[in-house]
């Protein structure tokens, strides 16, 4: 009986997926995160017994290519992938300097509840984070790579009007680290 209604219920997502209204769309806009940046400074100046000078970003480009699926006038489902530019700073010690760089790129999935010209959504995201590094002593530069990959939560809203939209959006745990979230500051097209 137990799978019976498994297969029904399988069934009815299917049916109700390969009747939905699809419509593609694209988002472009501002992501913003913190590096900690003055953490590092703090560590390599603990480490250094020096003064540590430091530059970061706050902000970088963020694009995203999605999806929308809707099921009803009211609730949709969207699936999308999404890229940043890179956050960058630079520690400095005298004439030795760090350099440090991110971005992050991934999938989404989440349910969008419509209200006249508002959406609200909730759901997942898959995400990888790239962190490049390179420290600079004397005349000889070391550098350092590494790329993490791990899933989180998105939350979000905005304003859709015609086949405009405006919104913000929270990922959290970019890349499965605790310590990485962003929020992404947008205006797109549906069509």
């Amino acid at each position: 009986m137990k799978q019976l209604i498994k297969y029904l219920f399988a069934s009815l997502f299917v049916f109700n997926v390969a009747n939905a209204e699809v419509k593609l769309g694209v988002e472009g806009g501002l992501t913003f995160a913190d590096m900690r940046a003055d953490e590092t400074a703090q560590i390599i100046a603990n480490l250094s017994g020096s003064t540590v000078n430091y530059e970061y970003d706050e902000a970088t480009w963020m694009g995203r290519f999605f999806a929308d699926y809707a099921f009803t006038n009211e609730l949709h489902m969207e699936v999308g992938y999404f890229l940043t530019g890179s956050l960058d700073a630079t520690y400095k010690i005298a004439s030795d300097q760090a350099t440090e760089s991110y971005n992050a790129m991934g999938i989404d999935a989440a349910l969008v509840v419509h209200q006249d010209a508002a959406f609200f959504k909730a759901g997942m995201h898959s995400s990888e984070l790239n962190g490049d590094a390179s420290i600079t002593i004397g005349s000889t530069t070391y550098a350092v790579s590494e790329t993490i990959s791990g899933t989180g939560f998105l939350v979000g809203g905005g304003l859709e009007i015609d086949d405009s939209r405006y919104g913000l959006t929270y990922y959290s745990d970019m890349g499965g680290d605790a310590d990485s979230d962003m929020l992404f500051l947008y205006g797109g097209v549906v069509f």
